[in-house]
């Protein structure tokens, strides 16, 4: 072969483009058959099920067998490479024992035969195979290279194969099923309902004005328009808002109206960019300050700010969507992403479910999606919402999955399911304002994470005690600059008086590593273990102790404060620490604020800082277990990368034994303790917590 390496390349690339499924599959066929030359390349797939492989493309076998040969693993040369997950590489097939003729192929010419399991992320997607009519075994290079070949196109075709959209036999059932990220409780059914804008921010394409002023005359227009659309948007869903949720259009509006935001646009348009192309610059780079946060709620944020965005850029190129009458049935609202604003353009009785194919759990889509009672998925891979505008749609917010076209008997068996699940619904609806006990005795306290005030609504709602983790971060990453004691008491207050007298941890701000600030450049080669947390904030002891001037003088008239400090993993951390709120509480009163010591608390989230609890009991009050991050650090695994993300496992053997000593060391030091995170969402763990004695869960 000759530069097999930019053979590769080339191959890659050329499926890259492609975006047929079938044309996809054909052309890595084709193109191996010419760079290996082979008479025959084969590509199996395996069903959905993992439990067969079927012909899915081909060139040198008869086409009329695509689709129709299906093979059990472990059947023929192919079965045996999936079963055994290993090349094999032979120069006569037809003379092995495990060699299975299948007429429909039309193969008893062919003789050499190899064949490549592809496998992505420990998963057997299928099979590779190249044949030839010589009798002999294709060489070690050539054997390298298909190798290499299936390697690469695996995390490729693996969305493909598990989506079984290329599947087309009759036998088939008709309805696809994609697969998603909860987002929303529940289960709804309807037509889809597609909401698109007619040009994205990922289009605008770089252009230059030749007016600047009345260039930055439209964009202004343009921000007013969609104040407008906001304040529209509040008031016709506002009233079946629960409590402050309503605020998120507050939210919206104050990222509308960001220095940020207008003097960036302002100042890209006077260097000579479209407005347009100004807008989408601005917005991608305040968007990415979340975006690389390792913290999902804050990445969440992004979207967001995209979002506003894309609604300003919508009314700058006065691209607005065309006004059609929705269908007066139930609708389900499919899109990249849902704002509030979308919701409000439909009355809400008709809004039955929600599919995103962007987004997480801590969207604030689905946050007012959960608010609402409206079934979510976010984050719903390989749908193509265009494509199936109108069908019948199911919505499992349960399972975190949407079925397009369902069979009547399917459909039938899931409005069982609702029906069932709404005479469930009010039955707990008698049980939220109870304490949370098990049936012999054993009391657990429920609270809710938040970083706007709005977020905890849905908890609040249905009964949470508290707060047990308010990120501070945000008012420092939306700014061009340190806020202001001032500017953070204004923000602390409001959060501490809508929960008194339930309490509030506020965590001091986790900057640094994964969380960048536009102001504060920072670049490590390993954010995670860098510079971040407590570490940043000692090392900027000005900012510690302007917010924690400002947190104690908030807590003034309510009472309900606890600090938390986050990333702890030393002793000195915590002593310096608590040493700063001491003498902030002794400045305060001299200056004539009664301010009050609160309950000071570390975060868990470091293996060493579980090991020194003893060591620091003395400087603490309370524990609050980190267990994202203590997950994270314990089994070295990146969740946020797909490659190894299915090792992050909060239920791994090596987590509860850490849960296990935390829970006993805190219960022999007498300090409270809880754990936040997505581990005390997920119901299976938060049995196993209750069952180690975990009596506070956030």
């Amino acid at each position: 072969m000759h530069s097999p390496l930019a053979s590769l390349i080339t191959l890659v690339e050329t499926i890259a483009r492609t975006q047929d499924p079938e044309a996809m599959m054909d052309t890595i066929v084709e193109r191996l058959c010419d760079l290996m030359h082979a008479e025959v390349c084969s590509l199996y797939l395996c069903n959905p099920e993992q439990d067969t492989l079927i012909l899915a493309a081909t060139r040198g076998l008869s086409r009329e067998a695509v689709g129709k040969v299906s093979l059990n693993l472990n059947e023929g040369l192919v079965g045996h490479i999936a079963a055994s997950l290993s090349t094999l590489n032979i120069a006569d097939a037809p003379s092995d024992d495990r060699f299975v003729y299948i007429p429909e192929t039309h193969e008893q010419s062919y003789h050499r035969f190899m064949g490549v399991p592809l496998i992505h992320l420990r998963k057997l997607v299928g099979v590779l195979v190249v044949q030839g009519t010589l009798n002999q075994q294709f060489n070690d290079d050539e054997e390298a290279f298909l190798i290499t070949v299936a390697s690469q196109l695996a995390g490729t075709l693996h969305h493909l194969q598990r989506s079984g959209s290329w599947m087309s036999q009759p036998t088939l059932s008709s309805y696809e099923r994609y697969k998603g990220v909860k987002g929303s409780s529940g289960i709804g059914t309807g037509r889809l309902w597609v909401i698109d804008p007619h040009m994205t921010l990922d289009q605008v394409e770089a252009g230059i004005n030749s007016d600047a002023i009345a260039e930055t005359a439209d964009f202004h227009q343009a921000i007013e328009w969609v104040a407008e659309e906001l304040e529209a948007g509040s008031g016709r869903l506002g009233n079946h808002l629960p409590g402050d949720l309503h605020a998120l259009f507050g939210v919206y509006q104050m990222m509308l109206n960001s220095p940020e935001l207008k003097q960036g646009v302002e100042e890209k348009i006077k260097q000579g960019d479209s407005a347009p192309w100004a807008l989408c610059q601005v917005i991608r780079e305040m968007a990415h300050l979340f975006e690389q946060s390792n913290d999902p709620y804050l990445k969440a944020r992004s979207e967001d700010i995209t979002n506003i965005g894309q609604r300003i850029l919508n009314q700058l190129l006065q691209h607005d969507r065309q006004v059609t009458e929705a269908p007066d049935e139930a609708l389900i609202l499919c899109g990249e992403l849902i704002s509030i604003t979308d919701l409000a353009e439909f009355p809400l009785k008709r809004i039955h479910g929600i599919v995103c194919t962007a987004g997480s759990s801590l969207s604030h889509t689905a946050i007012v999606a959960n608010a609402l009672g409206i079934p979510a998925v976010m984050a719903v891979e390989d749908l193509k919402p265009a494509k199936f505008r109108g069908k019948r749609v199911i919505v499992d917010g349960n399972r975190g999955e949407c079925i397009v076209t369902p069979p009547d008997a399917l459909l039938n068996e899931y409005k069982r399911m609702i029906a069932e699940e709404q005479r469930f619904i009010a039955g707990l609806d008698k049980l939220k304002s109870l304490p949370a006990e098990t049936l012999d005795g054993f009391r657990v306290e429920l609270l809710t994470n938040t970083g706007l005030l709005a977020d905890a609504t849905p908890g609040l709602e249905r009964g949470a005690e508290g707060v047990g983790l308010y990120r501070s971060e945000i008012p420092f990453m939306i700014h061009d600059s340190f806020p202001t004691e001032e500017e953070q008491l204004r923000i602390y207050q409001k959060v501490l008086a809508a929960y008194a007298p339930k309490p509030v941890s506020m965590r001091s701000l986790d900057i640094g590593g994964d969380k960048q600030l536009p102001y504060f450049e920072m670049s490590e080669e390993n954010p995670y273990l860098g510079w971040r947390g407590i570490r940043f904030t000692l090392d900027n002891t000005q900012l510690l102790i302007t917010q924690i001037r400002a947190m104690l003088r908030a807590n003034i008239a309510n009472g309900n404060l606890k600090l938390l400090v986050p990333m702890v993993s030393r002793v000195d951390e915590m002593m310096t620490f608590r040493q700063h709120v001491e003498k902030a509480v002794d400045d305060l009163n001299k200056l004539g604020y009664p301010a009050q010591l609160p309950s000071i608390g570390m975060m868990v989230e470091v293996p060493s800082a579980m090991l020194l609890i003893p060591k620091l009991a003395p400087y603490i009050d309370f524990v609050s277990v980190g267990s994202n991050d203590l997950t994270q650090y314990l089994l070295a695994v990146d969740r946020n990368n797909p490659r190894v993300s299915a090792l992050f496992d909060h239920l791994h053997p090596a987590v509860m034994l850490a849960l296990e000593y935390i829970q006993k060391e805190c219960e022999n030091l007498n300090l409270p303790l809880s754990v936040c995170g997505e581990m005390a969402s997920d119901p299976v763990a938060v049995l196993v917590m209750i069952a180690l004695g975990y009596q506070s869960i956030s």
